[in-house]
């Protein structure tokens, strides 16, 4: 009697193995490559639009305009090479998903293509499709603002020719002045936010208790 319930014991622990063996994920025991289909790089996210950028590369765009502020241009990071196409490119894709949800704006015009990034020295030619072109005012102070502030922080840039079609053109600085030489980063004063931390508060005078 009592070897039939040990028997009858060792049947059942048998068929609960079988069981989860059945419904369990088997291990390998030597590395296997796995289909295309399944790879994916590591570190590097899918969806380019989730979360915020995080690359050492910087564009600058439209911050959001505080209650009786001007619109200013500021930073945002890139993760892409630190090279001027690439570089360049990413500013005229404008901001990202999770800018927008933060109002930042681009002053760039929908459909304006890089046709090159080229350095001459410490100067960056930076010729554009003729949609540029086409604004005037404030927008295109903005817009030429971003192209040169976003190329200047490349390393050896210093100043940036801009060109649409290859054509050389005359540009509005920050104070309107048409400017037929190359731009640079003080053609466009009070223009961008400081990233300056605020000074600190001068304390308060107490009088010394004797």
């Amino acid at each position: 009697m009592r070897n039939q319930h040990f028997l009858s014991l060792v049947a059942a622990v048998a068929l609960t193995g079988v069981a989860l063996s059945a419904c369990g994920i088997g291990s390998d025991d030597t590395p296997r490559n796995l289909p295309p289909a399944e790879q994916q790089q590591l570190g590097v996210a899918t969806d380019r639009s989730a979360g915020a950028a995080t690359g050492t590369a910087r564009v600058y765009l439209l911050a959001p305009e505080g209650a009786g502020q001007s619109r200013v241009l500021q930073a945002v990071a890139r993760d892409v090479s630190e090279n001027a196409p690439d570089v360049i490119s990413e500013l005229f894709a404008g901001p990202n998903a999770e800018e927008l949800v933060g109002q930042f704006r681009t002053a760039l015009p929908t459909g304006l293509r890089l046709l090159s990034a080229t350095r001459r020295g410490s100067v960056l030619r930076v010729d554009v499709s003729q949609e540029l072109g086409e604004l005037s005012g404030e927008a295109l102070v903005a817009a030429v603002a971003q192209i040169v502030f976003t190329a200047s922080e490349l390393d050896g840039v210093q100043s940036v020719k801009i060109l649409i079609d290859g054509a050389d053109q005359q540009w509005p600085a920050g104070n309107g002045e048409l400017l037929s030489v190359p731009l640079t980063l003080y053609d466009y004063p009070g223009l961008v936010l400081s990233s300056q931390p605020a000074y600190p508060a001068i304390p308060t005078p107490t009088q010394a208790i004797g």
